[in-house]
């Protein structure tokens, strides 16, 4: 079984999908976390900050960041879907294709 594994990882096909795959979840990653340390950090040290009125009325600040964070991660999941639709998911079948070829 190690055997047939140490073939599957060595397809170029296979080593295509694995680059493809970190290339994108890398990135998205960092700007997703990154984004929830900042609101957490802004939280945790300029709680007033978020209080502040943007209209005059009870739209605050921490309501408009806390809207973006969920905006963002929307983007950031329609990012993830469109390129797995079009890069990943190729990668995938032509992956399992040679898969089958190696029986």
């Amino acid at each position: 079984m190690s055997n047939r594994l140490d073939k599957i990882e060595q397809l170029p096909e296979f080593i295509a999908l694995t680059k493809a795959r970190r290339k994108i979840v890398w990135p998205l990653a960092i700007i997703s976390i990154a984004a929830y340390f900042v609101l957490i950090l802004i939280i945790a040290f300029s709680p007033g900050t978020l209080a502040t009125s943007l209209t005059g009325g009870t739209t605050s600040v921490g309501i408009a960041l806390g809207l973006g964070l969920i905006i963002l991660c929307f983007i950031v999941t329609g990012i993830y879907v469109n390129y797995a639709n079009r890069v990943i998911e190729p990668l995938v079948e032509a992956t399992k294709k040679r898969i089958g070829e190696l029986k």
